[in-house]
């Protein structure tokens, strides 16, 4: 199989820069194990419990720490996003990685979801749609191009600025980031239009979505319109332990130390269990796992299998879960192989 891939999540709660240090951490864990991408979970104004708003600054941090891994972001939410600011960070970003950077950009969680960030941001939720399609049609033209609309005509500003006849040259250069921009969706119609632009897909179901669907829904759709050799991360939550007693114990464990993370997580096995299944969390002993996993349709059609540790960063365990998903679970998968 292709090498797998890893989703953080940040969880708030330890100070932010204890959060930051151990994630970069498991950055450069995740390269020794051959992890093929880490992707960075990204909400504004702790939503969630999510500890990361602002997502180039750390993946430039993770970037010096690591030499092979892949870096992605995910997701900037684009309506929230000047175009032509993204791609400067985008492109600064990657320069540092030496090209390592994997660009995902999404529309921010609707349905009241992230209420302060539309608010804050001075974006109606209603208008998530429309600023989504014009504003990742831009970041296209600029990353393809390398060139940024000068405005009206004249000289650019600073003897530096390269002048075309589109614009402003972008610096530095975007060189090959077009070709690694995915689009997260859970709408049919934006995976149609990501397939047909060459993006990558991240697909996420959402039966609240009007236009949603299913995973397996989602990738046919892309992969229907899909323009060259297609690019899915799809996404599955893993607990793994040496038995389902055990993993079970990991969610205790985190539980205790982060008790404002599970209001809902009644005392007793087996409301715990019910948790993780409700929450589409695969656990127990990794045997146990590979059968659950072998059968998903999105997973088999994915090129890229985005693992995500239910846990706290900081857990003392979190490191063990990955070397279980490393060395006894991703082998006996077998995601399209990245072309």
């Amino acid at each position: 199989m292709t090498a797998p891939s890893l989703f953080v999540q940040l969880r708030s709660g330890p100070p932010a820069a204890q959060v930051y240090r151990r994630t970069v951490e498991i950055a450069a864990h995740a390269e020794r194990l051959g992890f093929r991408t880490i992707w960075f979970a990204t909400r504004h104004f702790g939503a969630h419990h999510a500890a990361l708003p602002s997502v180039f600054p750390f993946v430039a941090a993770a970037a010096q720490h690591t030499t092979t891994i892949r870096l992605g972001t995910g997701v900037v939410a684009l309506p929230f996003e000047h175009p032509v600011r993204l791609a400067e960070d985008a492109v600064v970003t990657d320069a540092l990685s030496d090209g390592r950077l994997e660009l995902g950009v999404g529309k921010g969680l609707g349905f009241g979801h992230s209420a302060a960030s539309h608010a804050v941001f001075g974006v109606p939720d209603g208008e998530r749609e429309r600023l989504y399609a014009e504003r990742v049609r831009e970041l296209h033209r600029i990353l393809a191009d390398g060139w940024v609309s000068a405005g009206e005509p004249g000289a650019p500003d600073g003897e530096s600025a390269e002048a075309g006849p589109t614009g402003i040259a972008l610096y530095p250069p975007p060189g090959t980031l077009r070709a690694r921009v995915w689009q997260s969706t859970g709408n049919i119609a934006t995976a149609r239009r990501a397939g047909a632009a060459g993006d990558g897909l991240l697909p996420h179901g959402n039966s609240q979505a009007r236009a949603g669907g299913g995973v397996g829904e989602l990738i046919e759709a892309y992969r229907d319109c899909c323009r060259g050799a297609p690019r899915i991360g799809t996404s599955v939550s893993v607990l793994p332990g040496a038995s389902e007693r055990d993993a079970l114990d990991l969610l205790d464990s985190d539980a205790e130390a982060s008790p404002s993370f599970y209001p809902q997580l009644s005392p007793g096995a087996g409301e715990r269990g019910r948790f993780l299944t409700d929450n589409r969390v695969h656990f127990g002993a990794t045997d146990r796992i590979v059968e659950a996993l072998l059968p998903d349709p999105g997973l088999a059609a994915a090129t890229e299998a985005l693992f995500h540790v239910p846990l706290a960063v900081g857990h003392p365990r979190y490191l063990e879960c990955l070397d279980r998903i490393a060395t006894e679970i991703a082998p006996h998968l077998n995601p399209q192989p990245v072309r």
